[in-house]
């Protein structure tokens, strides 16, 4: 965790929340930052003509209704992956890099970019080039970083992997790492939230390897903090501001 007697910096690093957990309570008082997503079901609702263009208008109104916070305004789409044929990952690559763009004008000021799976994360090596050409249409890059099993070391190579990864199809730009509190769906801890010691891990790793966290957390489950996961947030986000964080 954060070293006290480390040298102080002025370094900015932002902790968004994006969690819309039952329950959660003002987190603005602790200094986290809210943010915005527009996920591909509400831009595809029943996922009717999923990957087609919508109206530009239907469009403009769902990002003025879902850009109230202050933080970025993250696009989650999933199911257009660069990867398959050439015409395939073009067409993809046109509504995304369109999608983009439509938001940015539609929200000037704010930060724009793509939750990570499935789009600016995990490219094909044969991809890349279209990865490039979509990086340009975005701010800043939020690449998951949720947690499958309790292989620390695994953990901390493949966030090094993602932030190396995106600062290589955009120099400059910022990456943002979602970080979740509970395990990930499918594996043998299943939304068991994370302990102290491991949260605490993440946290100083996204410190070392990114330029800020969005915190997520889903609307099925209750705010639940028994786990120290919360405590350890507000100590990292206080050291933080006082620019004692890890280095």
């Amino acid at each position: 965790m954060p070293n006290p007697g480390a040298k102080r910096t002025h370094r900015t690093f932002p902790v968004y929340d994006n969690m819309f957990y039952i329950g959660k309570p003002d987190t603005t008082k602790y200094g986290l930052i809210p943010s915005n997503i527009i996920d591909d079901a509400h831009i595809w609702p029943h996922g009717q003509n999923y990957g087609a263009l919508p109206s530009r208008s239907v469009f403009d109104a769902l990002v003025a209704a879902n850009n109230t916070n202050p933080g970025p305004t993250v696009l989650d789409i999933e199911k257009l992956p660069l990867k398959g044929s050439p015409s395939t990952i073009q067409q993809h690559l046109q509504v995304l890099a369109t999608l983009a763009d439509w938001t940015r004008a539609d929200a000037p000021g704010k930060t724009v970019g793509y939750y990570g799976y499935n789009t600016l994360t995990g490219v094909p090596p044969a991809s890349r080039s279209y990865a490039q050409q979509l990086a340009r249409h975005v701010d800043a890059f939020f690449p998951s970083m949720y947690t499958f099993d309790d292989d620390q070391a695994a953990w901390a190579t493949r966030a090094a992997a993602e932030a190396a990864e995106d600062r290589a199809l955009a120099a400059g730009k910022p990456v943002f790492f979602y970080l979740w509190p509970q395990y990930h769906d499918g594996t043998p801890k299943q939304f068991q939230y994370i302990d102290t010691a491991y949260w605490r891990f993440q946290l100083t790793t996204a410190y070392r390897d990114a330029d800020g966290i969005v915190l997520w957390g889903s609307s099925r489950f209750p705010w639940d903090e028994t786990s120290g996961w919360w405590a350890a947030t507000l100590e990292f986000v206080r050291q933080v501001a006082s620019a004692t964080a890890p280095l």
